[in-house]
């Protein structure tokens, strides 16, 4: 068996090491205080040392609004990105669905403690005493333990919101409620449910006229047969065989999941518009409340955090090093993150239409926020010389992957199996997936990286048990459990 790593792979296969290119470009970045000097050009060369398709970056430096964007929005038809350009957003949509969720604490409709089957007694899961235990805070803050990341497509007849619910049922428990953070989809479905069945109104215009409408957000849309109405991009996605940028089949993921992502496109502006709403108690740019000081603070309240990486999570927004409220989003082909600064006031909205959008961040955004919070990004050490694998391998899941972790000539390695087709390079037919090499950085932490030119993602192992084996593996927020 051939174990590849992802930068040194890259290299003898002779592709270029555009990451390498990327960190030069970093270095030379100048971007302190209010200046955005550059900007355009910066991201011009980002793209072209990356190989993203293309991306729309807007800042909000605390005076004023600066945007830029680069590439194609479309590879197929070669048409440029725009700055009207509406884009996936993926999970940021989270913190909009908790925004509607807060407003119904406003108004005094749901209590975060209230456990969720107080408002949905229909709701039922695998555990049947687990939707008793889950509190209306743990959808938001991922703290209810469903294991239910994604859900098997049924077909557009069959992907209404309330269709999801009813498949709750088939969802065992990662740990029980309150009893760890792991990321969940699912949950936040649940959340976006509850608020339009309490309201009896469709999710869909909920966002539409609770949150677009108010804060003016005129280049943003949530359901896809809005789509004729705007300049959309199309995500491209890296073939694991070629490492090749293919664009994706499947612009969309299944709408009964679109509380969580699925179908959500804003332009980079107009999420930077929804963004200082937050960062101002809850009041839009023109004065028009859409939620409470208090609930607005609420969200960025720490109230948990995760394993790996290690951020506090609040409400919808996750915390990050220096008061930085993050959330990002992911899809077929989609890469976007949104960050917000209560300290300075200040914003960045990033959107990609590229799975390998993040190797723009190290670029672009990795000295913004040094300058929002003079926290300089930390680098990871790998250590050297022989490690005992023994602990760590095995095979651990949630409902949607199964990560298989194992020794290759004598150094641990992982491969990461798709249960069902959440993108078009997910699927299990065909060849296996590729395995990549893990490297030991101390302490149970390891690093791979798994798309060409990207940085790397920690994967940490905790929880060991009697037989020093570990009982779940970190990774992206979730925890994967051990089952083999």
């Amino acid at each position: 068996m051939t174990c590849i790593d992802g930068v040194e792979g890259r290299e003898r296969r002779g592709l270029p090491s555009s990451f390498n290119v990327a960190l030069r470009i970093a270095e030379n970045v100048n971007m302190t205080g209010n200046s955005t000097n550059g900007l355009q050009e910066q991201l011009e060369a980002a793209i072209d040392a990356t190989g993203v398709t293309g991306a729309s970056l807007a800042i909000w430096d605390g005076t004023a609004l600066h945007t830029a964007v680069a590439g194609v929005r479309n590879s197929v038809t070669g048409d440029p990105m725009t700055v009207d350009t509406v884009m996936h957003i993926g999970s940021i949509t989270k913190v909009m669905n908790t925004v509607l969720l807060m407003q119904l604490v406003d108004e005094g409709r749901i209590a975060l403690e209230d456990p969720v089957v107080k408002h949905l007694p229909e709701l039922r899961l695998s555990d049947q005493e687990a939707p008793k235990k889950i509190g209306c805070c743990m959808l938001v803050n991922h703290t209810s333990g469903i294991n239910g990341e994604w859900l098997p497509e049924y077909g557009p007849d069959r992907e209404r919101i309330v269709d999801s619910m009813e498949r709750c049922v088939e969802l065992d428990q990662l740990h029980a409620p309150g009893e760890a953070t792991s990321y969940c989809n699912m949950a936040t479905v649940i959340a976006g449910y509850l608020t339009q069945k309490l309201r009896g109104v469709s999710w869909y215009t909920l966002m539409k006229t609770r949150i677009y409408e108010p804060l003016e957000m005129r280049h943003a849309l949530v359901d896809p047969l809005d789509t004729p109405r705007f300049r959309c991009s199309v995500g491209d996605l890296t073939n694991p065989k070629t490492a090749k940028m293919v664009q994706t089949t499947r612009p969309f993921l299944a709408p009964s999941f679109a509380p969580a992502g699925s179908t959500q496109m804003t332009s980079a502006a107009d999420l930077v518009t929804f963004a200082r709403a937050q960062l101002n108690g809850g009041v839009g740019l023109n004065g028009v409340r859409i939620l409470s000081e208090r609930s607005a603070a609420r969200m960025v309240e720490p109230t948990t955090a995760f394993v790996s990486p290690a951020w506090q999570m609040g409400l919808g927004w996750m915390i990050l090093p220096g008061g930085v409220l993050s959330h990002g989003g992911s899809g077929p082909g989609v890469y976007s993150q949104l960050y917000a600064h209560p300290a300075s006031g200040r914003v960045l909205a990033l959107l990609t239409n590229c799975d390998r959008g993040a190797a723009l961040e190290p670029i672009i955004v990795a000295p913004i926020l040094e300058s929002w919070t003079g926290i300089k990004g930390s680098t990871s050490k790998r250590l050297s010389g022989p490690v005992n694998t023994k602990p760590y391998e095995g095979a651990y899941e949630n409902n949607l992957r199964r990560v298989d972790v194992f020794t290759c000539d004598g150094s641990l390695s992982l491969r990461m199996t798709a249960k069902m087709d959440l993108v078009d390079n997910d699927t299990n037919r065909g060849d296996p997936p590729p395995s990549v090499a893990l490297h030991a950085l101390g302490d149970d932490v390891f690093e791979a990286v798994r798309l060409p030119g990207t940085p790397p993602a920690e994967y940490r192992f905790v929880q060991p048990d009697s037989n020093g084996r570990m009982r779940f593996l970190a990774t992206g927020l979730r925890l994967l459990v051990r089952t083999q």
